[in-house]
């Protein structure tokens, strides 16, 4: 039987059939089968996460059947793929270092370095952004190297989102154009839509408002072209916060919850929730603010739990503002205090100084003039920097 058909009967067999399939034919279950698993898994990533995760899970059967350094590795690609999708951070760090680890022991480089694209991605999640710049740069190097330009615009990509993800909007155009550069001319159509979406993110930030919006349209149309439905999620969530933020509340409240659904139906915990938050963003906006504040409520927790901690941070200020309006304003104190402390945790001097100007609002509306006074000298230290955004969704393959 030959690897790409016996690859496509273990993908549509369940956990029982998978193994008899495996010993049945044991001279293909291979290293060569394994990197078939491996790239299946890494399409799956941005058109069908299930897809994906099924292709992680026939890695590990395969892996605990061989013994094999080299299916081990990417096996452990594959399940970091699998809980990246599932939102689990620290368990994709973890088997994203365990593939590098053992693909270094093989003295495979240029394979160690295109693990590192993937591991930027919870690695910034997290807040881990020294680490992620540092094996981002390091990575690089090796894809110059290598004349391997995918992989260099790859690692670009997430280097900008990175650089996003941190308000430093700059560096973030920088890097994401010469990734998009990179893709165009490789006429990567797939890496194309990817990249623009994120660089619309950047324009609209930088308030180049006419370029996002024509890199939105292409994003989208080369993303449905394309059928990646998570892309596809992802750029119609960044299009209604662009129409959100020009006054186009309809429109906005539409994008959102096509995205929204789009998530729920693929099965991505994170990526719901960060939906949700950008609707209770909107309903904020329109002044709904019990409505906003029970989203906020709802999805606090589960950013939480998968250590997502720029977006509970940006909830727990956002849901503040809502309490503010409602006029819970002991709990509006502390949903803030908690938000700062979160945003002083990760280094964002921005979104720490934005909270600490709303704190020092509701100090001067209390009538606490010198705590306002203080709030609103420790935020003008800090003005200076970037205002407050939110995190780029989309994300070269990992």
């Amino acid at each position: 039987m030959e690897l790409a058909e016996l690859a496509a009967r273990l993908m549509e067999a369940d956990n029982a059939e998978r193994e008899a399939l495996l010993r049945e034919y044991p001279a293909q279950a291979n290293v060569g089968l394994a990197y078939l698993l491996k790239d299946i898994c890494v399409g799956g990533w941005s058109s069908d996460p299930l897809r994906a995760t099924s292709a992680a899970a026939v890695l590990a059967r395969l892996n605990s059947l061989i013994d094999d350094t080299e299916v081990a590795a990417l096996a452990a690609w594959g399940a970091g793929i699998a809980a990246l999708i599932d939102g689990q951070m620290e368990r994709a760090v973890k088997h994203y270092k365990t593939a590098a680890s053992l693909f270094a022991n093989l003295g495979k480089s240029h394979t160690v370095a295109v693990t590192e694209v993937g591991r930027l991605i919870p690695l910034s999640m997290l807040g881990r952004y020294d680490e992620a710049i540092e094996c981002g740069l390091r990575a690089r190097e090796v894809f110059i190297a290598h004349g391997d330009q995918l992989a260099a615009g790859k690692i670009e990509h997430n280097l900008g989102n990175l650089y996003f993800r941190r308000d430093r909007y700059h560096e973030a155009e920088q890097f994401q154009t010469s990734a998009r550069d990179r893709y165009a001319a490789l006429d990567d159509q797939k890496q194309l839509a990817e990249i623009e979406n994120c660089l619309a993110n950047t324009h609209s930030t930088l308030h180049k408002f006419r370029s996002a919006e024509q890199l939105y349209r292409q994003a989208l149309q080369r993303a449905q072209t394309a059928g990646l439905t998570v892309r596809q999620a992802e750029i119609e969530s960044n299009m209604g916060n662009l129409a959100l933020f020009q006054g186009r509340y309809d429109q906005a409240l539409d994008y959102l919850e096509r995205s929204r659904r789009r998530f729920t139906a693929l099965g991505m915990p994170h990526q719901s929730a960060i939906a949700e938050q950008e609707i209770a963003d909107a309903y904020l906006e329109l002044n709904l603010a019990p409505e906003a504040a029970a989203i906020y409520e709802r999805v606090i927790p589960t950013f939480a739990q998968l250590g997502m901690h720029a977006e509970q941070a940006r909830s727990l200020a956002q849901y503040g503002h809502a309490c503010i309006l409602l006029g819970q304003v002991e709990k509006a104190h502390e949903l803030l205090a908690d938000a700062r402390r979160l945003y002083a945790d990760e280094g964002n001097f921005v979104g720490e100084a934005m909270v600490t100007l709303t704190e020092a609002q509701l100090h001067y509306d209390e009538g606490s003039y010198e705590a306002a006074g203080d709030g609103a000298a420790r935020r003008d230290k800090d003005s200076g920097r970037r205002r407050n955004s939110k995190p780029a969704l989309a994300r070269a393959g990992p």
